[in-house]
């Protein structure tokens, strides 16, 4: 009698384990953005993304990953390939809470037309098995 309620205790906390709700992770638009910065000869951008969680379940671990879907906009960067090291760091998001993420890299040169940087990098976020939690697009672009 005992090992069956051992193991009906077992099995119902596993149920509801399942059933828990899951982190929802998105990102505030006005707090997301691509900064421009170019004095004399050099230039950077900056890619600021406010990440929050809308449910109480605090996240995995987890990653930014970027995607810049634009070969000209990807030329624009001193060295393209540090874009994926970002895939280094990780960090989690607690319920009901907010964290920044933010990238910054040397650019070649800076854009002519910074708007043209609007709706071309993408900021991916995987949890550490590879699995694409969410994604957003950076569409605001600051000079500073």
């Amino acid at each position: 009698m005992k090992h069956t309620w051992i193991i009906s205790l077992t099995s119902l906390l596993f149920i509801l384990t399942a059933c828990a709700p899951e982190a929802e992770i998105g990102h505030i638009e006005e707090e997301t953005e691509i900064f421009l910065f170019s004095e004399g000869g050099d230039a950077s951008i900056s890619l600021n993304a406010l990440m929050n969680n809308q449910s109480e379940r605090p996240s995995d671990e987890l990653i930014l990953h970027l995607e810049v879907n634009d070969e000209e906009a990807r030329d624009l960067f001193s060295e393209p390939e540090l874009l994926t090291e970002s895939e280094d760091e990780t960090f989690a998001i607690g319920g009901g809470e907010r964290f920044m993420v933010s990238e910054t890299y040397l650019l070649d040169e800076a854009p002519e037309d910074p708007e043209t940087l609007s709706g071309v990098i993408d900021g991916v976020i995987i949890n550490e098995d590879g699995e694409e939690v969410y994604r957003f697009t950076f569409d605001q672009v600051e000079e500073a």
